[in-house]
């Protein structure tokens, strides 16, 4: 399973800065490979704080990622949900939402319980048939959110993904890590 959500990809960084440091800590006082090493610590230090700048508003927890990372404090609590593939809605007002477990299964919930789990498919229509239910997807990020993202996807400015909005186009199931369109961002553009 690729990395799923911000968090994700900072444990993955921290645990290859660590080992990295440990290797880095063992050798001796000169020579190129401890170059390199302080060069690859480097690299990380500046992708860290680029998934930071990009994923976490809230000062106080990037500071609690940094010490995470820099004086192996305790890791914090996530901020970020595994994303949804799929939000539907019923003429009956049911809300259905389709998930990625860690496992691989998707998961589809109904009104808040787990009504059924299967194998991965490819993809999800915008009309899905359930419990004798049709749901209709439905996007949840804000107005202005899926707005500047249709915007975004029509001109591609030179200024690059509007980052502003990328934690709630992301949980919507939007947008992945990098600002790409998920499958589900590709059906809301296209509606």
């Amino acid at each position: 399973m690729s990395n799923k959500i911000p968090e994700d990809e900072l444990r993955r960084i921290t645990s290859e800065y660590r080992h990295i440091q440990g290797e880095h800590e063992r050798e001796g006082e000169s020579g190129s490979w401890r170059r390199r090493q302080k060069a690859q610590l480097s690299d990380l230090e500046t992708r860290f704080e680029h998934i930071l700048d990009r994923w976490f508003r809230d000062e106080t927890t990037r500071a609690q990622w940094r010490e995470h990372l820099f004086r192996a404090g305790a890791e914090p609590a996530p901020v970020h949900d595994v994303p949804r593939l799929y939000r539907g809605r019923s003429e009956s007002g049911s809300v259905m939402d389709v998930f990625e477990t860690r496992s691989g299964e998707w998961e589809y919930i109904v009104d808040g319980a787990v009504a059924k789990r299967s194998k991965a498919g490819k993809s999800t229509d915008a009309a899905v048939r359930l419990g004798g239910q049709t749901f209709q997807e439905a996007f949840d990020a804000p107005a202005e959110a899926l707005e500047v993202l249709r915007t975004y996807v029509a001109e591609q400015p030179a200024g690059g993904p509007p980052w502003v909005w990328a934690s709630e186009l992301f949980a919507d199931g939007l947008i992945d890590m990098n600002f790409s369109l998920t499958e589900r961002g590709q059906r809301f553009i296209q509606s």
